[in-house]
């Protein structure tokens, strides 16, 4: 008999209705057996469902109906036959009794699984519950699992009850038939924690299957509460060695969690994301609906709540997070900031560093934190973290670089040597000038020149060279750079952090050359080799795309060179001009730098949204000494905003105009 898919359905679940609409039902594939046993209770179909323009194919549990009563009793037709399994539908307590608790303490008492034999022989078999089987099964792995890590020499040893013994294997398919009869949440969990564990039977696999059809049956009938389903997840993301299998099994519980969604609490919503990292195909669509049900209650969050959701967000790396549900986040924080403890708050910094995420809301919550606490904050690795995420999202927030300034002045002594470079070499990279500067530049100083030698060499070139971008010249510290000892140091590392060291170090050689009077280099000597150096590919697009403009704004195409490296200078990018406007076409044959007379050539730099700090006002440490060095070497600088150029592309006359602005700007320009 042929049956209309959508009018049975009705009668179903409202997870098979939702299934079962035509907006999100596009076809069902054909069934096939879960369990290869034969007469197994359980098979298994997939299902397309859309959810905005996403269409996911999901697996879908189906539980196999062997009689009409069955049948009669899911659509929810009345009976007068009151069938034996509908007994099991009654929700057990999950609460042990007396008589429980006294069994499973004489458990906790066996020395080896043997004593647990003989106690099982002992009780009488209508007083080993689900529960207690359950814990039975447990504590034998458990010290089996204890003798052979003592004594691995005497594993599997022994009578008739040591591991893979017929006698054992005897006992164990009774416990996990008490378990599997039961229909108690508790006992099957515990089950299948014990089963995975278990590397003494023959029949680990077929146990496996067992326990986990039960799961599947128990989730199907609606006997799991939502945590007890989040707790399934976790134990079956390890319940096998290969990581893709138990993806693969996790994701058939899907249909649990949204059968219960209408019903979540905080609690329930922390619960389903910590089980996230552990799905594939569902994960999408259970991310979107705990984000709507969080955006519902998100006042009712407790710290612990957002900590842990931002924990596992972090491991979604290539699943995209609504702006909207990261807004709520930030706005959480921003209300209750004043019951954050600072353990807390640093958990919370360096998830949102490593989600890569920023608002108003987040920078404001900060700066009330430098101004409520400031020096007084005894988390270290808070201020660390907040001068990283300022770091990495170009945050050039005075409020909070002030606060920093004067943090470092009051706690430098304490500091650790990675806190030190963090805190003090974010001013030269957001370009920065730290309050009361005289005490912080001195007490850098002497901090850098105590501890020197417990630097890793990158890093301390990294912050000598942003000090100049704030035009702080270490010269105290040349004869401990360009010394025998530190080099070996330095070609000691990683070749990879060889190299930029190395880069580093000519950038600080050149710098300390072109701006200090009183600097006796250079030491390193010129480059002779080739070698290729990494120019961001948008910049060379974009200078491409510039050459026609351009040429119409001075009047000759033959005037321009594009990527030009100057002369006398270490091959770094910043010593690499975007586009150069020679005075003549003859002019462009010659190559300029250092110690030539640059006076009549415009460098044209192409500056990205990374070059500006967040706001796009400031530019960043790195562009600002750019800029002033190709001043110092006799350029005209002309600086032009990749954005506004690229949104002007498809406007030649405006773009054209902004070009010749900026190209006059630059002309008139007075050294």
């Amino acid at each position: 008999m042929i049956m209309n898919l959508p009018a049975l359905c009705k009668h179903f679940s409202p997870l098979l209705r939702l299934a079962a609409s035509p907006p999100a039902l596009a076809r069902l594939s054909a069934a096939r057996d879960y369990s290869d046993r034969r007469g197994g209770r359980i098979s298994e179909t997939s299902v397309f469902i859309q959810t905005g323009h996403r269409i996911t194919e999901l697996p879908v549990v189906v539980k196999k109906v062997n009689d009409v009563w069955e049948l009669y009793r899911r659509m929810g037709i009345d009976t007068t036959v009151k069938q034996p399994e509908d007994q099991h539908l009654v929700a057990l307590p999950r609460e042990l009794n007396e008589g429980e608790k006294v069994i499973i303490s004489g458990f906790n008492q066996c020395y080896n699984s043997s004593s647990i034999f003989r106690l099982l022989e002992k009780i009488p078999i209508n007083e080993v519950t689900p529960p207690v089987a359950a814990q039975a099964y447990k504590k034998i792995v458990q010290l089996e699992n204890n003798f052979e890590a003592r004594n691995p020499d005497k594993a599997g040893l022994g009578g008739d009850d040591q591991p893979r013994s017929f006698f054992r294997s005897a006992f164990i398919s009774r416990l996990l038939l008490i378990i599997c009869s039961g229909k108690n949440p508790t006992a099957i969990l515990g089950g299948l924690t014990a089963v995975m564990r278990d590397n003494n039977s023959d029949d680990q696999d077929m146990y496996k299957d067992k326990l986990l059809e039960e799961l599947l049956v128990c989730v199907t009938d609606g006997l799991f509460p939502l945590q007890d389903i989040c707790k399934a997840i976790q134990i079956l993301s390890i319940f096998y060695p290969d990581n893709k299998r138990c993806r693969e099994v996790a994701d058939k519980l899907w249909f649990g969690i949204i059968d219960h969604s209408k019903d979540m609490t905080t609690k329930d919503i922390v619960a389903v994301f910590t089980t996230l990292p552990h799905l594939t195909k569902s994960r999408n669509m259970i991310l979107n609906v705990l984000e709507e049900k969080s955006m519902d209650c998100w006042q009712q969050f407790k710290t612990q709540d957002v900590v842990e959701i931002l924990r596992v967000l972090q491991q979604l790396k290539y699943d995209r997070i609504s702006q909207g549900f990261m807004r709520m986040l930030s706005g959480w924080l921003a209300v209750n900031i004043h019951t954050v403890t600072e353990q807390d708050m640093l958990a919370i910094m360096y998830s949102f560093l490593q989600l890569e995420y920023m608002d108003t809301a987040l920078v404001a919550a900060l700066e009330k934190i430098i101004k409520l606490k400031g020096c007084k904050i005894m988390e270290f690795d808070l201020i660390t973290t907040i001068c990283s995420y300022c770091l990495a999202m170009r945050i050039r927030s005075p409020t909070i670089l002030e606060g920093v300034g004067q943090y470092f002045i009051e706690h430098h002594q304490s500091l650790t040597i990675p806190q030190v470079t963090i805190m003090t070499g974010i001013f030269g990279e957001l370009d920065f000038q730290p309050a009361n500067g005289f005490k912080f530049w001195e007490l850098a100083e002497t901090m850098l020149d105590v501890k020197f030698n417990q630097f890793p060499p990158l890093d301390i070139i990294n912050l000598l060279v942003s000090f100049l971008y704030l035009e702080k010249f270490p010269i105290n510290f040349t004869r401990k750079l360009f010394n025998p000892f530190f080099l070996d140091r330095l070609h000691s590392q990683p070749n990879n952090l060889v190299s930029m060291s190395r880069q580093q170090l000519k950038l600080f050689d050149t710098t300390m050359k072109l701006e200090s009077r009183g600097y006796e280099g250079p030491f390193l000597p010129k480059e002779t080799n080739y070698r290729n150096i990494s120019i961001d590919s948008r910049v060379m697009s974009t200078a491409s795309k510039l050459m026609d403009p351009m040429a119409d704004v001075v009047g000759d195409i033959t005037r321009l060179g594009k990527s030009v490296v100057l002369s006398s200078l270490p091959l770094h990018p910043l010593y690499v001009v975007d586009l150069m406007v020679y005075p003549t076409h003859a002019a462009s044959l010659l190559k300029f730098g250092f110690n030539t007379n640059n006076s009549s050539n415009v460098a044209v730099l192409v500056l990205m949204p990374e070059h500006y700090d967040q706001s796009g006002e400031h530019l960043v440490g790195s562009q600002a000494m750019r800029i002033r060095q190709l001043t110092i070497m006799g350029f005209k600088v002309m600086c032009v905003n990749m954005q506004m150029a690229n949104k002007l592309m498809m406007h030649p006359k405006k773009l054209r105009e902004y070009l010749q602005k900026l190209y006059t700007d630059a002309c008139k320009a007075k050294k």
